[in-house]
């Protein structure tokens, strides 16, 4: 056989940009057999043409082929085989890609999350928002009074909840934020009684029931308090809905507390300080619509 118009296997892949023993590989895999072995000296040697053969192996490796997809796609010669592996490994790739995607929103939530720690939002500070609908999870709990032992309670909630996202295989990631909601008919009678806790997540691709929250305008406030602290939490509430009762807003569903920031993993002795964001869905009457901010005192 001629040799002049070979390549031999070094040439071959340096000019493909790959190692002699990636070429070798692919020999011992019957993927890229060479056109011509010298007996005298075990040189092997590759047509120019073959090229354009490697170019695409090395693509459809960079892309996550592995080699015995390609030794199949070239063994088949069957380019309707070769689409089925393609549409496939493109399959694996969105899903990576939504896997990162979600992974992304989770450590982007944790950046935004200790940022607020750090630096909290105008604390006791009570204004009127409007919030878009929320996707919402909701865990009946059982009921107890916002107290000032009522931080062992907070944390069997936290201890159901999380057995929840276990039994239902939810990705531990998204157990954050956890909040709280307790019926305004409760605290019209003098009593914080909480009844549900809430997850408020960005997808429900991994919830196997969600909710919604309403569209709408909400009394909110933001403090910043130890779970544990009843007291704190009976100021917070009564702060709020004064400022509610002054500008004569009427509530139309139930009182939200929601964590919005907490402390590192490394201050144990700060586990329970927390961000929380008071809300209150109101409704507006028409001398309010024009959503100025309202203040109430510290």
């Amino acid at each position: 056989m001629d040799q002049s118009s070979m390549l031999r296997s070094g040439e071959f892949a340096k000019r493909a940009g790959v190692t002699k023993k990636a070429l070798q590989v692919y020999m011992d895999k019957g993927i890229l057999l060479p056109d011509y072995i010298d007996r005298e000296n075990g040189y092997r040697y590759y047509a120019v043409e073959r090229s354009a053969q490697l170019d695409e192996i090395i693509k459809m490796r960079e892309v996550g082929l592995s080699l015995d997809e390609i030794k199949d796609i070239i063994d088949q010669k069957d380019s309707l085989h070769y689409l089925d592996i393609l549409y496939a490994r493109l399959e694996e790739v969105d899903r990576n890609i939504e896997a990162l995607e979600q992974n992304r929103a989770v450590l982007q939530a944790r950046i935004d999350n200790q940022s607020m720690f750090l630096n909290p939002p105008a604390l006791r500070h009570c204004f009127v928002e409007y919030q878009p609908r929320r996707m919402c999870v909701r865990y009946r709990i059982n009921p107890y009074r916002g107290t000032k032992d009522s931080g062992e309670a907070w944390q069997d909630v936290l201890d159901m909840v999380r057995q929840s996202f276990h039994d239902n295989n939810i990705p531990f990631k998204y157990f954050s934020n956890i909040g709280a909601t307790f019926d305004m008919n409760e605290l019209s009678e003098g009593r914080i009684v909480y009844n549900h806790a809430i997850v408020t997540p960005e997808s429900d691709a991994v919830f196997p029931h969600v909710e919604y929250l309403p569209a709408g305008y909400y009394a909110t406030m933001y403090d910043q308090r130890y779970m544990s602290d009843g007291d704190a939490i009976a100021r917070a509430v009564s702060t709020l809905m004064s400022f509610v009762n002054a500008h004569g807003y009427q509530t139309c569903g139930d009182y939200i507390q929601n964590c919005v920031a907490e402390t590192t993993m490394f201050d144990f002795n700060l586990r329970m300080l927390y961000v929380v964001k008071e809300q209150v869905p109101i409704k507006l009457d028409s001398r309010s619509a024009d959503l100025k901010s309202h203040t109430a005192g510290r």
